[in-house]
Order: structure tokens, then sequence, then C-alpha cells
């Protein structure tokens, strides 16, 4: 019996018409493996909707749909992008009010579940047996990284929290780690402590640690941070008359316990704190991407010597990782490395396999895509880069993605200009052509924390302002199944220029592929925007990397 199938069998046991699931679990963690084993997808989002019968309906964004319509069995799923086609609206035309859709309380928000409240019978459904989670260490985030101490952090956020709230209730763990100065070392490509926080206002936290009993907890908290297992959350919880929450980071499960107090609804006030890093943390970011700068560029040199010596997708990811590792302050990935030939390269992210490994050799176009988690900072940083001989289309697409890239990376704007707003420059040169991609421009990126953090983003109807110390990639592309992908991705941060405008500065010391590059297609301005790139990348690894005739070669002046 199929794992489906299985799933079916349950569903008819506890008597309900359907059954709605998705990848994150009950930490927000986007690499759960619940919805793998489930169906094949290997994804960080996706949402199952499990029917007794028929096909289920199974809802990822651009991202993914190419690689959900190749690891679904089209027996059993149909796949739907997410931008098009919203599980709500799927879930109006195919259930009733009557109809019983269940869930599990711990994995879903307050907010993914109040969309589906008023046109069908939600059923919540408790979880036989916990997801398992790695045993943490939880270590000190020390304040030559941190930039701020815990107290003083707290004390700030304490002040946002509501006048008719006695507490916030903390519930994203990259919030809590951010807050406490705290990192679990044991974590995989997130360094975030698995547990729960309440924040007083006296600037107090009580921290609920995930299996403090089983965890390594080497931090040495300070004066205003109280330990506790989170299995002491709830009777805590009942202690207190008014909470702070924020709904779309809040389970279920916890919004059965504090339902009959009074609950006040706001965002979690972490959250734009965080992403406005201090001098302390772009400075770290500053020197953590000249390091894993040295170590992109020296794998890039490798690969462009070793093509026809067997490189493969997994032997190739696997020397970048090795390069990353003589890096000080590394850590690990700060995401699975995408490392993709050909036609593997257009889905967008693809993750080689024994299965799929392909041999890099010939002609084509291999894209990478990859990061780190340093002490200092988190990088991610994707590069396209040619094997063999391009082929006028390919060069063609690729510095027509460069021109987009570079039309986001040299911006200035004003003060409260969104992220939203900002999209449309790169798009605008793919749509002169007729094409697009469908991803976000940018996402935001936290220190030594999640690769993906928010609120900010460059991507369509993103209303955060951007604010000085914001970091966020830049990363338009173009794929085109079955045949290549191209992305380029920078990192930057949001700077203030002297007259009040706003503008970036590029994080990312690695250079480009000339070989890709079409002159012929470029404006002057842009020519120069690269050509000084590539001095700055040259300024900043020419000491370090192994081979300095190479890097000299590849920063050359177009």
């Amino acid at each position: 019996m199929s794992k489906i199938e299985e799933f079916r069998s349950f569903i008819h046991e506890i008597n309900v018409d359907a059954f709605i699931l998705h990848t994150k679990d009950g930490y927000l963690n986007e690499y759960s493996e619940e919805l793998t084993k489930l169906c094949g997808f290997t994804g960080t989002n996706g949402l199952l909707i499990v029917t007794k019968n028929n096909k289920c309906p199974f809802f990822t964004d651009g991202r993914y749909i190419t690689q959900a319509r190749n690891q679904l069995d089209q027996g059993n799923f149909q796949v739907y992008n997410i931008q098009e086609e919203d599980p709500r609206e799927w879930v109006k035309a195919n259930l009733t009010l009557t109809t019983s859709l269940s869930y599990y309380p711990q994995y879903f928000t307050v907010k993914e579940i109040r969309k589906y409240e008023d046109i069908c019978k939600l059923v919540p459904c408790s979880i036989k047996k916990e997801s398992s989670y790695r045993k943490q260490t939880i270590v000190t985030h020390a304040i030559e990284y941190s930039g701020e101490g815990s107290q003083n952090k707290c004390e700030r956020v304490a002040k946002s929290i509501d006048k008719e709230a006695e507490v916030v209730l903390l519930t994203d763990p990259n919030s809590i780690s951010w807050l406490l100065n705290l990192r679990n070392e044991n974590a995989k490509y997130t360094p975030c402590i698995l547990g729960r926080a309440i924040l007083y206002k006296s600037s107090d936290v009580d921290l609920f640690v995930h299996d403090k009993e089983h965890s390594t907890i080497e931090a040495n908290l300070d004066n205003h941070i109280n330990i506790f297992d989170v299995s002491e959350l709830e009777n805590s919880l009942s202690k207190l008359n008014s909470i702070m929450i924020d709904p779309s980071t809040t389970p279920m499960s916890i919004m059965t316990v504090i339902q009959n107090k009074q609950v006040v609804e706001r965002e979690d006030p972490c959250l734009i704190h965080k992403a406005v890093k201090n001098q302390i943390e772009i400075t770290g970011a500053i020197n953590a991407h000249i390091r894993d700068g040295v170590a992109v560029t020296n794998f890039l040199c490798w690969l462009e010597n070793n093509i026809g010596n067997e490189v493969t997708e997994l032997n190739a990811e696997e020397k970048l990782l090795e390069y990353r590792k003589e890096q000080d302050l590394f850590k690990q990935p700060s995401f699975p490395t995408i490392s993709a030939f050909n036609e593997n390269g257009a889905i967008i992210h693809y993750r080689a396999s024994s299965q799929t490994n392909k041999a890099v050799q010939k002609d084509g176009l291999y894209l990478i895509d990859s990061g780190g988690q340093y002490l200092d900072g988190t990088t991610d940083v994707t590069r396209t880069v040619a094997i063999g001989n391009p082929t006028t289309e390919q060069i063609a697409h690729y510095t027509i993605v460069l021109k987009a890239h570079i039309a986001v990376a040299s911006a200035v704007f004003p003060l409260g200009t969104t992220g939203g707003e900002l999209d449309i420059l790169a798009r605008v040169h793919l749509w002169k052509f007729g094409i697009d991609y469908m991803h976000g421009t940018g996402h935001g990126v936290g220190s030594y924390l999640s690769v993906h953090e928010g609120p900010q983003a460059i991507s369509k109807g993103n209303k955060v302002k951007l604010m000085p110390g914001m970091i966020l990639s830049n990363e338009p592309g173009y794929y085109i199944p079955g045949k290549y992908g191209i992305r380029i991705e920078n990192l930057m941060y949001v700077d203030k220029q002297e007259n009040g405008f706003l503008n970036f500065k590029q994080l990312t010391s690695i250079p480009y592929d000339r070989r890709l590059i079409d002159t012929k297609m470029l404006t002057k301005d842009e020519i120069d925007w690269i050509n000084n790139y590539h001095q700055f990348v040259y300024k900043n690894l020419e000491n370090s990397v192994k081979d300095k005739g190479w890097l000299e070669k590849a920063c050359s002046p177009l």
C-alpha cells in the first residue's frame, strides 16, 4: 500500500472528508520532511489536500511547479500553481459547510486556518507522533557578532507590546534566537533554537525550549532570561489574562489554549528590529561575504579547470563545500545547494540526487545556487557559468538577466519605497522580450540566522518599506523547461546617501561569467557598473584566492 493510500485509510478511520497538510512543521521550519514522505515532494513550499477519492490537489509556487510535476505521481495528484489557483477557492468549489476538513493544529497557524473557517467544517486532529527534531545544542551568539546585548534588545521590543496586553508570546524561532542572542548549533541550515518565549513589559523573558531535558545548553543566559521545558508553556499561559500574539506564526494548538483570554493580534514586534542590521552585523556580513567570495571563486576556477575530469552536479557541490570549510567562522551551508546542469537548471529549486545527477561536460549552462552560515553573517549567491561553447541564445538570455540584476543593484530610491515597488525594475528588462520568471526578485536575509528572512522582500505586492541596514538578495532569472536555467544572485544591503535617498551596497564578491555577456546589448552605464563591480571583487579577493591569475582574467574590464 502506498503512503497516500495509507493516509486515505487514516482519513476513513477518523471519519473526515479531507485532510490538509503542508511543508512547514510546528516551528515554521521550511525543511520539514513530512510531506516528502507522503507524496515525494522535496521543496520548501507545498500544500496538499488529501481527499477520499479522485486526485489530491497539490499547491506550490512558481519556483517548484516543474519540480512538483516531476516528483508527484500524476495518477494521485493534481499540481496547481498557488499564484494562479488559491487553495481556498479550491476548497470553496469542492467542499461545503458540512464537509469536514481535518488538520494538525500544531502545524498550522491561526492565520492559515482562518482562511477556511467560513467555507467548511474544520476538525483539528492531534498528532499521534510528534515530528522528529534533532537534539539542540544551544549556545550564546557573542556580542562581537550580534552587536547588541539581549537585555537591550528585550527593552526595545518590550516597548512594542500593546497596551491592552500583559506580554507578547513569541512563536517564531528566528525571532526568539535573535532577541536572546542564542543559536542552536545542531540545527540544519538555520541555527535557530526550537521553542517559544514570553516577553514581559519588564523586559524579562520566559524561554520554553523544545525537549529541554535532552538539549545541550552551553549558553550563558542573561539574568532576565528564565528557561523551562516547552511542556510548561501551557501552565504559564494559563496564569495570564491578556496576551499579544502574531496570528501568522502562532500555531492553532496554542490558540486553543488561550482562546478564552484577552488576545491582542499584532505583527511579531521582533521582525522589523531583526531586519534592520546594526553596524556590527553589517560589518560582519561584509567580512563573511569576502571569505565566502574566496570559497566560491576558488570553486569556479576549479570547475573551469576540471571540465572533462568526470565533474558531476554532486561532486561539484561537494567540492564547493570543501572550499567553504576552509574559511574562518564557517559553520554549515545556509540551505541545500542547487547544483544544476542544462535542463536541471530550469528546475528553479532543483536538488541533485543519485537519480538525477548529471555529468557537467561538453556544452551547456551550469547553475550553482549556494550559501554559507558564518558566525558573522549568512550568505546566498547564484552564478550561472558557460560550460564549453555557449549558444547565441544562451548569451542573449544571460545578458538580459544581467541587465535586470544591474537595474536593481544600481537603484536609487527615496525613503518609504517598498521592495514591491522595486520588483518591476528587474522584470521590465525581460518583459521587453516577452519573458518573465516565476519567483520573487529578492528576499531578506538574516545574520547567522535564516537565509529567507522577512518582512522585507523585492517581490510583487510586498509593502514593507526598505530601511538602511536591511539585507536582501537580488536574483532575477530565466528558465526554459527541458533546456536550461539562468539566475544571477548577489546579496546587498540598504544604505543611506548624503542626500537622504537610499541605495544598495553590494555584499557578494564573486565575478560574473564574461563569456556569457554580450556587450552590444548593454548600455555604457551597465558596462561601467560591471567593470566597477569586478574591481570591487578583485580588491576584496586578490590576496586570498588560490589562483590570482584566474581572478585577474575573470575581473578584467569588458
